[in-house]
């Protein structure tokens, strides 16, 4: 029977965080729960990690180059470093591996606890997250973990446990207050009445016993459990990128608002002729660059950027994207300038071209090269990954929610169920609904293995069909698809804005004040500009040299006429969809709901479909419909990019190999989650900008001497015109 001795255990002491700080402070230096003497004779379990499989073993592989990269292009400029403790108070259970008897206490001096833990009881608390995450096993994830103790294997489980005095859970963090000398609790719990702050003294008597957690190489002369991180600062390629588009966009003197009209102009067709050179209408070439830019970027990026740096991170967003119209300008005349129309009418362009040719014209012809083979290596890694296995992998998870979606909330429904059970001490009602809950977890995951399969198989076939047949099909396929998603998710997203029409105008405000009133990853103003940039660079790729590619397959003979169509891009991307979502957003309050963000953990796009539901219950369902034609029209667009790369590096004739492996990247990304492979591919998105904005600004004075030509030609009258 489950006694109240361990119900009490269970569900912990909760006392008010209306504590006074020095009375809490005070009791904490008095703790005596465990000394420290007991604590060292606690036998050490030796942990066995559980067998891999083979794609865990490639993401392990790749997770040595994803933190270096991440070490290299997030590098900080600026950056400050912040010294903090984590409280992880625990009890640690043991039994013979095997055995379906109770759980043992590793420290029979933990006189506080239980010292045995029936099966039933840890389900109890692995139901009430009161466990550190066990071991995935034969398909199925067990409670506990495998390892050995004084050479016997065992399996054991990890009792999280909260402060007995309140206030203090496991997990929480403090930060080292050098002027106070003492810790500041972060999180959840900061700013609250009864904020909470630790002595010196307390934090010690924690460490005595074993309540923190510690460093396995702290530095010389630091203690165990003070650890540091650095907060504050500028990623290089944030820099790098947002640097680039200031620089283009002064260059080019503001042409991206003096020649905003004339480029509306290009994309309606006035001046499209159908002779000119080229495999695709300057609309199509807009659309597929729009297709591999327009989609999850614009549904999770806004909201990530907000509930990280709140509503001013917008302001930098909108800002970025202002400033990225010009980059696109600049690398999109470059990639029609430089391409390379073939016998056969088909066209390679793109950074890897210009890099080469354009840096060679200069005389700077080695350094062409290596930049231009180091983008294109870059370009079809992304390609793979980010622009295709993370695609098909989120559009999936979107897809199988939607059918899921009963179950999820019955799901939910159970999980309230249990916690109110658990409240009122009724453990045998608590038991039965996680029976339940568990059975409907395996018709879950029973789907969920089935469709994934099924919609690989699928969505493969789609990708197939259009990649296989270029350029031309792509931009047809694009041409439809990008603007019904467009005027779909436009027109859910203006219905909210005007029926509540009276508060846009102060939440306009709102974002533009808390753009320089922000306190975003405790990095003040600058956390706040970091987290917009940074989103809206993975937003529209402004900088990043892709969407050239699909530019220089336009039909036309005027570069620079390609170059006004590119600065549509960000314009679209990040001006309008951005904003119509910021603002809803802002409407629905989702950026700062604790409930939805810290209790549901709701993010990206996630949150921001629960912020549609509030206001348009059945939006998503549509929602997931738009997410699965974004990420399938990105993937489209990638692959042609990722293609063109390899073009350039292994020739035309061996180009179907790639299409062959992209199309088995699409099934393999809908069924594996392979997180430091998509990691590693999203990086080498960001790491493009480097090689091409370098090249491009080298490049950038002949863009500005033809785009004065071309000017004057206009102004001039010279262009025919056909619509």
């Amino acid at each position: 029977m489950f006694s109240i001795k361990n119900l009490q255990f269970v569900f912990g002491l909760s006392l008010s965080l209306t504590i006074s700080n020095v009375a809490f402070a005070q009791a904490a230096t008095n703790e005596s729960q465990v000394s420290s003497s007991s604590i060292s004779t606690i036998p050490v379990i030796e942990e066995e990690p559980p067998a891999k499989s083979f794609f865990q073993n490639v993401d392990g592989t790749f997770k040595t180059a994803v933190d270096f990269m991440e070490h290299v292009l997030f590098y900080r400029l600026g950056r400050s470093e912040r010294e903090y403790i984590v409280f992880e108070r625990n009890s640690i259970y043991q039994r013979a591996r095997g055995s379906d008897g109770p759980y043992q206490n590793t420290n029979p001096q933990d006189a506080d606890q239980p010292q045995e833990l029936s099966a039933e009881e840890v389900k109890v608390l692995a139901a009430q997250g009161k466990l550190i995450d066990g071991h995935s096993l034969s398909g199925e994830t067990k409670p506990y973990r495998l390892g050995k103790l004084n050479g016997q294997a065992v399996e054991y489980i990890t009792v999280k446990q909260d402060n007995p005095i309140g206030g203090v859970s496991y997990g929480d963090r403090f930060a080292f207050r050098p002027a106070n000398e003492d810790y500041q609790i972060l999180g959840k719990k900061r700013n609250l009445p009864g904020e909470i702050f630790i002595t010196q003294s307390a934090v010690d008597k924690w460490s005595e016993q074993g309540f923190l957690k510690t460093s396995d190489d702290p530095p010389q002369g630091q203690p165990a459990y003070l650890l540091s991180e650095e907060i504050g600062g500028i990623p290089i390629v944030v820099a790098w990128l947002a640097l680039g588009g200031v620089f283009f966009t002064l260059f080019m003197r503001g042409f991206n608002f003096w020649g905003f009209r004339h480029a509306l102009d290009i994309v309606r067709g006035k001046y499209d002729n159908p002779n000119e050179t080229g495999e695709v209408t300057h609309f199509q070439a807009l659309a597929s660059a729009l297709s591999a830019t327009i989609g999850l970027g614009n549904i999770a990026g806004v909201t990530i950027a907000m509930t990280i740096g709140g509503p001013g991170a917008f302001f930098w967003m909108l800002l970025c994207g202002l400033f990225g119209m010009c980059s696109k300008f600049t690398e999109c005349t470059l990639g029609q300038k430089y391409r390379h129309v073939k016998p056969d009418g088909t066209v390679l362009g793109g950074p890897m071209r210009y890099l080469k040719v354009g840096l060679a014209e200069m005389k700077l012809g080695l350094l062409g090269s290596i930049l231009s083979v180091v983008f294109a290596v870059m370009c079809i890694l992304a390609s793979f990954g980010g622009g295709n296995m993370l695609q098909a992998n989120q559009s999936g998870s979107a897809m199988l929610q939607m059918f899921q979606q009963d179950r999820l909330e019955n799901i939910s429904v159970l999980s309230n169920e249990i916690k109110t059970a658990a409240k009122a001490e009724n453990v045998d009602e608590m038991l039965a609904l996680q029976t339940q809950k568990e059975a409907l977890q395996t018709e879950i995951d029973t789907f969920e293995n089935k469709f994934k399969w099924i919609y690989g198989v699928v969505l493969a076939a789609l990708v197939g069909a259009v990649i296989i047949g270029g350029i031309k099909r792509i931009g047809a396929a694009a041409s439809k698809i990008v603007p019904s998603m467009c005027i779909m998710y436009s027109l859910a997203c203006l219905y909210i804005i005007f029926t509540h029409l009276t508060e846009v105008p102060s939440l306009i405000g709102l974002i533009f004040t808390e753009a320089f009133n922000g306190t975003a990853m405790g990095g003040g103003i600058i956390g706040v500009l970091v987290v917009g940039v940074q989103r809206a660079a993975f937003s529209n790729e402004a900088g990043a040299g892709s969407a050239a590619i699909a530019h220089s397959a336009a039909k036309t003979e005027e570069p620079i006429r390609e170059g006004c169509v590119a600065l549509l891009g960000p314009f679209i991307d990040t001006i309008i969809v951005c904003s119509m979502t910021a603002l809803v957003i802002l409407i629905t309050g989702a950026w700062d709901n604790n409930e939805w963000t810290v209790e549901q953990g709701l993010k990206g796009a996630a949150l921001t479909s629960r912020a549609f539901q509030e206001e348009i219950s059945w939006f998503p369902v549509l929602l997931s419909i738009a997410v699965t034609l974004f990420a399938y029209s990105t993937i489209i667009s990638w692959s042609y990019y990722g293609e063109k790369a390899w073009e350039f590096l292994f020739g035309a004739r061996s180009t179907f190999i790639y299409k062959i492996m992209a199309v088995i990247a699409v099934f393999v990304g809908t069924i594996v989650n392979l997180g430091s492979v998509l990691d590693f591919s999203d990086m080498m998105i960001l790491g493009m900008a480097f090689p091409n904005i370098l090249g491009v600004v080298l490049l950038s004075p002949k863009v500005r001497k033809d785009l004065q030509a071309y000017w004057t030609r206009y102004k001039a009258d010279e262009f025919k015109t056909y619509k």
